[in-house]
Formats: structure tokens, C-alpha cells, sequence
């Protein structure tokens, strides 16, 4: 399902503000991690007074979340909840280390009663950056492939050529396999919904060639006993 980046509605507690806003501000930013055998983003957006506000990207979908953070030893904690006008919506309870910006804690389901369904989290402080060498195919985005480059090729080797360039520009999959195949790639982070307008006027060439030939080779692979 895809959602806008609308915040939800979170409050504010009574505790104490005994951290300054430089030293809050530094929660904000981008983190990655597993979501059981997903990628997941996590972006803090902003922090104002003792309201985290950000959203998360996963599984295709992008949601919004809002709540309080509390000082502690060693950095903060917060408990931040999606908006919970879609089923999968849940409560992220994370804790922000100062010492290696990293976030640790769970995502629990908005049901209560589900335990199966809460999910640890260990997520790592980065930025997205594209990257166009990056992968086990880098030629699809730096030059225009030709016939010889993709004719002989298995028809999953090419969908997963085709795929690695969107996942350049941070795709978040709809579709469960790729999901879980990109998810084992180190360099790879969700961010977009869309990418069709980032795509370079190379890789949407290319990707147009794969796909007819992916197309073509899933209707006679067979055929050839290959």
C-alpha cells in the first residue's frame, strides 16, 4: 500500500527535558536494517521539544509514525506510532545510541496479542547515495547494452539485472521475492516508491531491452531445453 509522508499524531509526556536540542538533533536522520527478512529504512525527520516525528519504508510501504522520546545514560529512547488506519500499522519502541548512532529495539504490531509478530531491530545510521557502479551488474546504468549483452541469458538472471537498477536508486519492492533477494545485498537501501523519473535515459533504455528480452526468453526457454 503506498501512503504519503503525512505525520501521525503523537503527544508528549511529562518527563524531564535534560538533554538540549543539538544534543536531540542528532537523532535525526536516516538508519537501515532487517525487518525480519526485509530491508527496512527508518528516517527521523524531526524532533521538536520531546516529539520524534519521521516514517518507515518497507515491504512497499511508507508510513508515518509520531511520539515522545526520554533521556537516558547513554542516549534516548522513544516509542513512536503509526497513524493505525491500515492493519499493518504498528508501534516502533527504539533506542538512539550516542556513541554509534545506532537504533536497537523492536516494531510490535498495533494488536495487542500478537508477540510472534514483534520484530527486533538493529539499525545502522546511513544516507542514501546512488551509486551507479554498485552491484553485480554496474554496466546496465553506465553504458547502452546491446542484444549480445542479454540474448543468452537465463530469463531470472535477467529480471535480476533489470531490478538491480532500480534498486541503484533505492526501490522499495512490491513483489516478495525481490524484497527478499536485495535484502541480502549490503549497499542496498529503500527509500522510494517510485523511481521512474530518477532513472538516467541510459538505464531506462536498458531496462526496456531487458525486459523484452526477459519476456521473450520466459516464452521459448523451455522450448529450447536450455
Amino acid at each position: 500500500m503506498t501512503s504519503t509522508r503525512l505525520l501521525a499524531q503523537g503527544g508528549t509526556d511529562n518527563a524531564d527535558v535534560t538533554k538540549t536540542a543539538a544534543e536531540t538533533a542528532q537523532m535525526i536522520g536516516t538508519y537501515v536494517g532487517m525487518f525480519g527478512p526485509h530491508k527496512i529504512t527508518v528516517s527521523i525527520e524531526k524532533i521538536v521539544g520531546q516529539t520524534v516525528m519521521g516514517y518507515s519504508i518497507v515491504t512497499a510501504n511508507e508510513r508515518a509514525f509520531s511520539g515522545s522520546w526520554r533521556s537516558e545514560f547513554d542516549g534516548f529512547t522513544f516509542v513512536a506510532k503509526e497513524p493505525g488506519d491500515h492493519r499493518e500499522d504498528g508501534i516502533f519502541t527504539l533506542h538512539f545510541s550516542t556513541q554509534d548512532r545506532r537504533l536497537k529495539g523492536f516494531w510490535e504490531p498495533k494488536e495487542k496479542g500478537k508477540a510472534k509478530d514483534k520484530l527486533p531491530l538493529f539499525l545502522t545510521a546511513k544516507k542514501f547515495k546512488y551509486d551507479p557502479k554498485a552491484g553485480q551488474y554496474p554496466k546496465t546504468s553506465t553504458k547502452l547494452l546491446k542484444t549480445a549483452d542479454v540474448e543468452n541469458l537465463h530469463p531470472e538472471e535477467l529480471r535480476i539485472m533489470r531490478n538491480e537498477i532500480y534498486v541503484r536508486h533505492g526501490y522499495c519492492f512490491i513483489m516478495e521475492d525481490m524484497q527478499k533477494h536485495f535484502a541480502q545485498v549490503p549497499w542496498y537501501m529503500p527509500i522510494a516508491l517510485d523511481i521512474k523519473t530518477s532513472l538516467t535515459e541510459i538505464e531506462a533504455k536498458n531496462t526496456e531491452l531487458i525486459k523484452r528480452y526477459e519476456n521473450y526468453e520466459s516464452k521459448y526457454y523451455d522450448r529450447f531445453g536450455r
